[in-house]
């Protein structure tokens, strides 16, 4: 969804009290917010309570969705905020964000695509696991998520620098892992077979 679109949406929202509008702003970021609250939180059903407390606020706000800047960080903000009081009070001390997967899919793909897809997905996370927590988290919110490096600092409260250096991370690691790849496949693919 574009950002012309979602604020099409907001003012619809605060105007007119559409709640086709807002169903759509919901569930275009809902699962995005989801993982996000998961990370901080562990569960679903937590997530799933942030979440649903942060879009209650927005419909209970809804008359000033027209003064928000940037609405995407300001969800994620909401959600971040939200997330780290319920950890507080359950006192959780610990992000852990273990089930990052990238999902590559394709509707007009085929068997052998799939294949191939499956198998560059199942590399790519299989590199990623190799990472810390919380660059797993940065590779998601930049490359899941397109947040841009400014706002993926601003809302985990690291320099850009330090978001840099994590996004450089993961990309060494994925590409450390499809060289690795290649070069096993390699011998593989070179031998011949003789007929008699």
């Amino acid at each position: 969804m574009l950002d012309t679109e979602i604020k099409y949406l907001l003012n619809d929202i605060a105007l007119n009290n559409n709640r086709a509008s807002f169903k759509r702003v919901y569930l275009f970021y809902y699962s995005k917010l989801f993982w996000f609250a998961k990370s901080f939180v562990k569960t679903d059903e937590a997530a799933e309570e942030i979440i649903d407390d942060v879009f209650l606020n927005l419909w209970m706000q809804r008359a000033r969705l027209t003064d928000i800047g940037n609405f995407s960080n300001y969800c994620y903000m909401s959600v971040k905020n939200k997330s780290l009081t319920h950890v507080s009070k359950a006192k959780l001390n610990q992000v852990n964000i273990d089930d990052v997967e990238v999902d590559i899919a394709d509707s007009a793909a085929t068997g052998e695509d799939r294949l191939i897809c499956s198998d560059t997905t199942a590399l790519i996370n299989n590199s990623l696991s190799k990472l810390s927590d919380q660059c797993k988290l940065v590779f998601k919110l930049v490359k899941e998520d397109g947040l841009k490096y400014r706002e993926v600092a601003e809302l985990l409260g690291l320099s850009i620098k330090t978001v840099e250096y994590h996004m450089g991370n993961a990309l060494r690691q994925i590409s450390v892992g499809i060289v690795n790849s290649q070069k096993d496949q390699l011998p593989a693919q070179g031998k011949v077979v003789s007929e008699k």
